[in-house]
């Protein structure tokens, strides 16, 4: 492998491993990126119980056996056994890791203490020899050891903490990346204090930090150690009073704009609920003159007026539809705090049973998977089936149309679909349809106010779920919806 080659791959190693912790199941908390310009492949993980120790190690050993890297663990407080099981229940393939050398398990006197005491420098000869071995087979060494046992010959820490730091220049120049592990319940304050020091990336209480209290080994070993941490934490001081001033303030801020939003949401509400009720009255007085006019003076009318009135009153019966529907999107409201359990089943059934006229009409073959119970307002839901299944009435074409709504578990939601076979959408306009008054054909060739579907993604919205449809021109469409499952039953 060429250096640059040997660099790329431990700056990948690096991110991988970090990669490891954040994308973990067993490992909850967030993982943030190196910022330091060195030893960003040298963790060390402070813990407090097993479940924690564990939590990172298994998932870190993991990877390095899937990416084909060769792993080394150093057991003393956990048998041999009860590492090796904690790794079967994690998903490792244990024996086969074993029979191929890809794995082995070590005890302290193979490794840190093999000649008996514990030296740094030994113990440094010895992960540079392993580092070297692996890489003749291997793409990298990924170690990781229980340090309780270096306790025994070091009790006061000063020759682990010279190691560690040593390791941090070792590991930046070879294939390798290294978790120390130290049982915060072992270990002296003051040697714990000294390992955070002297660790670029920090893993306790499932989360990955970068160290902001790190120092380099040249500083942390220097004549002006005292005056340096002095310096570095005063300046902690200041970044992180600076960041809580600049969080507060932001704060404030989204606060006040969140307010003002919600004045300004519940004025276009009102303004909305107003002009469509001020606008009904007009409306009802020109289409009520207008057929007037048509029955009392109809002998005086040709056929061009009597088509000429029709207009007219269509139009404002259409302009009447599209307002009804203003008002209908302009109450849509209700917040999840008030939700409810609803039986979709019956909120189908309602939906349905509103429809009974265009069904009969249209000869509708309506069917369904069974459907949840979810939490939301069994009102707006009810709604919600109604447009979907009224939509495909609709645009069903000239062959009674058939729909079907189904229902399946996702991620953390319901994803609900309604199906028809009628005449489709071009698949460029599917998220236009989702705009109040937005129409894809004309009056004449299919009624409708064109807010339907805004009502529908609304509703969706106010349930914080998505809305999506997916069709092509002559071959249906497929209206799908989500719903969170939290507090959801099974299907029923």
């Amino acid at each position: 492998m060429s250096q640059t080659e040997s660099s790329t791959h431990r700056d990948e190693t690096a991110e991988c491993a970090l990669d490891t912790l954040r994308q973990s199941p067993e490992f909850r908390g967030p993982v943030r990126a190196p910022d330091h310009s060195h030893a960003n492949d040298h963790f060390a993980l402070v813990y407090e119980n097993r479940e924690e120790q564990f939590a990172a190690v298994v998932p870190f050993v993991r990877q390095g056996l899937e990416r084909g890297e060769r792993c080394l663990y150093i057991a003393y407080e956990n048998s041999r056994e009860d590492v090796l099981e904690a790794m079967r229940e994690g998903g490792i393939d244990v024996d086969a890791a074993l029979d191929s050398g890809a794995l082995s398990v070590h005890t302290e006197r193979e490794t840190y203490l093999r000649n008996a005491t514990f030296d740094a420098d030994d113990t440094i000869s010895f992960l540079d020899s392993a580092i070297e071995e692996a890489s003749e087979q291997y793409e990298a060494l990924r170690v990781t050891g229980e340090m309780s046992s270096v306790l025994q010959e070091d009790p006061e820490g000063a020759e682990l903490v010279k190691c560690e730091a040593k390791a941090n220049y070792l590991f930046d120049e070879a294939d390798g990346v290294a978790l120390c592990q130290y049982n915060r319940t072992r270990f002296p304050s003051d040697v714990i204090r000294d390992v955070i020091s002297t660790h670029p990336l920090l893993v306790h209480d499932n989360r990955v930090s970068h160290n902001v209290y790190y120092t380099p080994p040249s500083e942390f070993f220097g004549p002006d150690k005292s005056e340096r941490e002095v310096t570095r934490l005063l300046n902690t001081l200041v970044e992180q009073t600076d960041t809580k001033t600049e969080l507060e303030e932001r704060t404030a801020e989204l606060e006040e704009t969140v307010a003002r939003l919600e004045r300004s949401n519940a004025e276009l509400k009102r303004f909305a609920h107003a002009a469509s009720h001020d606008l009904q009255e007009p409306l009802r007085m020109i289409s009520s003159y207008l057929q007037l006019l048509e029955h009392r003076y109809a002998d005086a009318l040709d056929s061009d007026a009597r088509e000429y009135i029709d207009f007219a009153v269509d139009g404002a019966d259409r302009m009447r539809e599209m307002i009804d529907g203003l008002l209908a999107y302009s109450r849509l409201d209700r917040t999840p705090e008030k939700f409810e359990q609803v039986d979709c089943v019956a909120a189908l059934d309602e939906a349905v049973a509103n429809l009974e006229v265009a069904v009969e009409e249209s000869g509708a073959v309506i069917t369904s998977d069974e459907l949840p119970a979810v939490r939301g307002d069994g009102t707006q839901l009810v709604q919600l089936f109604q447009n979907l299944l009224d939509n495909a009435i609709t645009y069903a074409g000239d062959d009674p149309p058939r729909i079907h709504v189904g229902a399946k578990r996702g991620d953390g939601e319901w994803v609900f679909s309604v199906t028809d076979d009628g005449i489709g959408i071009s698949p460029e306009r599917t998220e236009e349809i989702f705009d109040v008054f937005t129409r894809l054909h004309t009056p004449d060739e299919y009624e409708g106010s064109g807010i339907g579907l805004a009502i529908c993604h609304r509703i969706v919205t106010i349930h914080r779920g998505r809305i999506w449809a997916e069709s092509e021109p002559d071959e249906g469409s497929t209206f799908s919806f989500t719903v969170p499952d939290e507090d959801a039953t099974e299907v029923v």
